[in-house]
């Protein structure tokens, strides 16, 4: 069982990022739901601005996904 406290230090378990494993079949899930949010965005203030932002980051990077698994894959 993976124990964060055996690799992380407390300042590094606050700020590393997570990894999951996903299917290419997640991440074309993923990608489309985050295009419908954007699509849906209700804006600010009803949300804050910087998570559009986040979106778009989100969606770019999933998309990058999606091309890297076609170049290498198909």
């Amino acid at each position: 069982m993976f124990d964060e406290d055996d690799y992380f230090s407390e300042e590094e378990q606050q700020q590393y990022d997570y990894m999951v494993a996903l299917t290419i079949d997640d991440i074309r899930l993923i990608h489309h739901s985050v295009q419908e949010t954007i699509k849906y965005w209700p804006g600010a203030p009803a949300r804050p601005h910087d998570e559009q932002e986040r979106l778009w980051a989100l969606r770019d990077n999933v998309y990058r996904m999606m091309l890297d698994y076609q170049f290498r894959e198909m």
